[in-house]
Protein backbone atom coordinates (compact mmCIF):
# COMPACT_ATOMS: atom_id res chain seq x y z
CA UNK A 1 0.00 0.00 0.00
CA UNK A 2 3.06 2.43 0.91
CA UNK A 3 4.27 1.66 -2.29
CA UNK A 4 1.31 2.41 -4.34
CA UNK A 5 0.63 5.70 -2.53
CA UNK A 6 4.63 6.75 -2.83
CA UNK A 7 4.31 5.81 -6.55
CA UNK A 8 1.39 8.39 -6.79
CA UNK A 9 2.87 10.83 -5.06
CA UNK A 10 6.12 10.82 -7.23
CA UNK A 11 3.89 10.68 -10.34
CA UNK A 12 1.74 13.94 -9.19
CA UNK A 13 4.91 15.68 -8.38
CA UNK A 14 6.42 14.76 -11.38
CA UNK A 15 3.20 16.13 -13.45
CA UNK A 16 3.62 19.55 -11.68
CA UNK A 17 6.81 20.06 -12.19
CA UNK A 18 6.19 19.11 -15.84
CA UNK A 19 3.13 21.92 -15.95
CA UNK A 20 5.64 24.62 -14.24
CA UNK A 21 8.36 23.64 -16.62
CA UNK A 22 6.02 24.38 -19.87
CA UNK A 23 6.98 27.58 -21.89
CA UNK A 24 6.88 28.73 -25.46
CA UNK A 25 8.37 31.49 -27.99
CA UNK A 26 7.51 33.07 -30.89
CA UNK A 27 8.85 35.57 -33.30
CA UNK A 28 7.87 39.39 -31.99
CA UNK A 29 9.02 41.47 -35.11
CA UNK A 30 11.08 41.62 -38.60
CA UNK A 31 12.61 44.92 -39.70
CA UNK A 32 14.53 46.87 -42.62
CA UNK A 33 16.14 49.04 -40.53
CA UNK A 34 15.74 49.98 -36.46
CA UNK A 35 17.37 52.24 -34.01
CA UNK A 36 17.01 53.03 -30.82
CA UNK A 37 19.41 55.88 -31.06
CA UNK A 38 18.55 59.16 -31.94
CA UNK A 39 19.06 60.14 -35.87
CA UNK A 40 18.40 63.19 -37.51
CA UNK A 41 16.40 63.06 -40.66
CA UNK A 42 15.59 66.38 -42.45
CA UNK A 43 11.83 64.97 -44.03
CA UNK A 44 9.80 67.33 -45.54
CA UNK A 45 6.01 67.80 -44.01
CA UNK A 46 4.72 66.84 -46.60
CA UNK A 47 6.50 63.28 -46.48
CA UNK A 48 5.34 63.09 -42.92
CA UNK A 49 1.95 62.51 -41.62
CA UNK A 50 0.59 63.03 -38.12
CA UNK A 51 1.13 60.71 -35.40
CA UNK A 52 -0.71 57.44 -35.28
CA UNK A 53 -1.65 54.39 -32.82
CA UNK A 54 -1.75 50.68 -33.94
CA UNK A 55 -2.40 47.97 -31.52
CA UNK A 56 -2.74 44.32 -31.49
CA UNK A 57 -4.23 42.40 -28.69
CA UNK A 58 -5.55 38.91 -27.36
CA UNK A 59 -7.84 37.67 -24.16
CA UNK A 60 -7.19 35.21 -21.76
CA UNK A 61 -9.27 33.46 -19.53
CA UNK A 62 -8.13 32.05 -16.21
CA UNK A 63 -4.43 32.32 -17.67
CA UNK A 64 -5.26 30.32 -20.81
CA UNK A 65 -4.46 32.46 -24.07
CA UNK A 66 -7.92 32.68 -26.34
CA UNK A 67 -5.05 34.02 -28.76
CA UNK A 68 -1.57 35.65 -29.96
CA UNK A 69 -0.68 39.22 -29.71
CA UNK A 70 1.63 40.02 -32.53
CA UNK A 71 4.24 43.23 -32.41
CA UNK A 72 4.08 43.68 -36.37
CA UNK A 73 0.49 43.43 -36.42
CA UNK A 74 0.70 46.54 -34.27
CA UNK A 75 2.80 48.27 -36.48
CA UNK A 76 1.06 47.37 -39.80
CA UNK A 77 -2.36 48.98 -38.11
CA UNK A 78 -0.52 52.09 -36.92
CA UNK A 79 1.19 52.53 -40.46
CA UNK A 80 -2.22 51.68 -42.47
CA UNK A 81 -4.52 54.44 -40.15
CA UNK A 82 -2.47 56.64 -41.91
CA UNK A 83 -3.35 56.25 -45.06
CA UNK A 84 -2.13 55.37 -48.44
CA UNK A 85 1.79 55.72 -49.99
CA UNK A 86 2.63 55.79 -45.70
CA UNK A 87 5.18 52.73 -45.12
CA UNK A 88 6.96 53.25 -42.11
CA UNK A 89 7.12 55.27 -39.45
CA UNK A 90 10.22 57.21 -37.08
CA UNK A 91 10.39 58.45 -33.49
CA UNK A 92 8.30 55.51 -32.60
CA UNK A 93 7.30 53.98 -29.35
CA UNK A 94 6.45 50.30 -28.36
CA UNK A 95 4.60 49.02 -25.35
CA UNK A 96 3.63 45.96 -24.04
CA UNK A 97 0.57 45.83 -22.22
CA UNK A 98 -0.89 43.39 -20.15
CA UNK A 99 -4.17 44.26 -18.21
CA UNK A 100 -5.98 41.34 -15.33
CA UNK A 101 -9.72 41.51 -14.93
CA UNK A 102 -10.28 38.67 -12.24
CA UNK A 103 -10.36 35.77 -14.50
CA UNK A 104 -9.83 37.54 -17.36
CA UNK A 105 -6.82 39.30 -18.90
CA UNK A 106 -5.74 41.07 -22.11
CA UNK A 107 -2.05 41.29 -23.73
CA UNK A 108 -0.31 42.58 -26.42
CA UNK A 109 1.35 45.53 -27.77
CA UNK A 110 0.37 49.18 -28.84
CA UNK A 111 2.78 51.06 -31.03
CA UNK A 112 2.69 55.10 -31.71
CA UNK A 113 4.75 57.00 -34.30
CA UNK A 114 5.20 59.18 -37.16
CA UNK A 115 4.40 57.97 -40.44
CA UNK A 116 6.41 58.91 -43.19
CA UNK A 117 6.16 57.96 -46.93
CA UNK A 118 9.87 56.89 -48.04
CA UNK A 119 9.71 57.10 -51.44
CA UNK A 120 9.20 61.01 -50.77
CA UNK A 121 12.27 61.07 -48.34
CA UNK A 122 14.19 59.66 -50.97
CA UNK A 123 13.52 62.06 -54.13
CA UNK A 124 13.96 64.61 -51.14
CA UNK A 125 17.50 63.39 -50.49
CA UNK A 126 18.34 63.31 -54.25
CA UNK A 127 17.11 66.85 -54.71
CA UNK A 128 18.98 68.18 -52.00
CA UNK A 129 21.89 66.96 -53.96
CA UNK A 130 22.35 64.24 -51.23
CA UNK A 131 23.96 60.61 -53.06
CA UNK A 132 21.15 58.85 -50.73
CA UNK A 133 21.07 56.04 -52.92
CA UNK A 134 24.62 54.88 -52.03
CA UNK A 135 23.52 55.60 -48.24
CA UNK A 136 20.36 53.61 -48.68
CA UNK A 137 22.45 50.83 -50.42
CA UNK A 138 25.04 50.53 -48.06
CA UNK A 139 23.12 50.88 -44.96
CA UNK A 140 19.93 48.40 -45.91
CA UNK A 141 23.08 46.21 -47.01
CA UNK A 142 24.73 45.88 -43.81
CA UNK A 143 23.46 42.57 -41.87
CA UNK A 144 24.83 41.00 -39.37
CA UNK A 145 24.02 37.54 -40.32
CA UNK A 146 25.59 38.50 -44.50
CA UNK A 147 21.49 38.01 -45.26
CA UNK A 148 20.78 39.93 -49.25
CA UNK A 149 18.60 42.53 -48.34
CA UNK A 150 16.93 42.91 -51.79
CA UNK A 151 13.45 42.79 -50.64
CA UNK A 152 14.14 45.50 -48.73
CA UNK A 153 16.05 47.57 -51.26
CA UNK A 154 13.33 47.18 -53.72
CA UNK A 155 10.71 48.16 -51.05
CA UNK A 156 12.39 51.54 -50.54
CA UNK A 157 12.22 52.19 -54.63
CA UNK A 158 16.15 51.62 -54.94
CA UNK A 159 16.60 49.94 -58.33
CA UNK A 160 20.25 49.63 -58.44
CA UNK A 161 21.94 47.54 -56.08
CA UNK A 162 25.75 47.66 -55.08
CA UNK A 163 27.68 44.70 -55.03
CA UNK A 164 28.49 42.74 -51.62
CA UNK A 165 31.37 43.88 -49.93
Amino acid sequence: MKICILRGVRLVSLGVVGLLTIGCSARMLDFTIISSKNVEMRIRDTAKGTRVTGEDMAWAVLGIPLGAPNLKEAIDRAIESAGPGYDALIDGVVYHIYNFYLVVSKAGYKVEGTPVKTREVIAQAEQEGENFRKFSEKLLFHSSRGLDNRVAIEKTGINEMKAKE
